[in-house]
């Protein structure tokens, strides 16, 4: 606060003392001063994982994948990319681990046979988290 007041104090002082510059302009300067100073809000960084599903006919529970991934409030798009359990997601990064939400997957889909989920991190579908 002592900052702008004394930006201000300063710039009306050239103001009256100079004569070259009006008070309009002073106001002004004092403004663009104090619009400087703020602080712009952080925007949340979006990423995006692959999560894989395995096992017999998992892949086709698409309501109940889609439903175990919404249940988190950072997850803003849920995209099955093929027939054969790829899903892409995407959310809001610094909020949950990616493998969380993997496993989110595998809790839904524990009534199937054998069904596993993890995060593809381009490696063979043998490496599952």
């Amino acid at each position: 606060m002592k900052r702008r007041s004394w930006y201000r104090a300063w710039f009306l002082g050239i103001a009256l003392a100079g004569g070259t510059l009006s008070m309009g302009a002073a106001v002004l300067a004092a403004d663009a001063v104090s619009v400087s100073e703020q602080t712009e809000p952080q925007v949340e960084a979006v990423g995006q994982v692959i999560v894989q599903i395995g096992g017999r006919f998992c892949e086709y529970h698409r309501e109940d994948v889609e439903g175990a991934l919404r249940r988190y409030p950072m997850v803003q798009q849920v995209e099955f990319l093929n027939d054969h359990g790829t899903v892409l997601v995407r959310y809001r990064t610094k909020t949950v681990p990616p493998t969380q939400l993997a496993e989110s997957v595998e809790r839904a889909l524990a009534s199937g046979i054998g069904c596993k989920a993890w995060v593809d991190r381009g490696g063979s579908s043998q490496a599952k988290s």
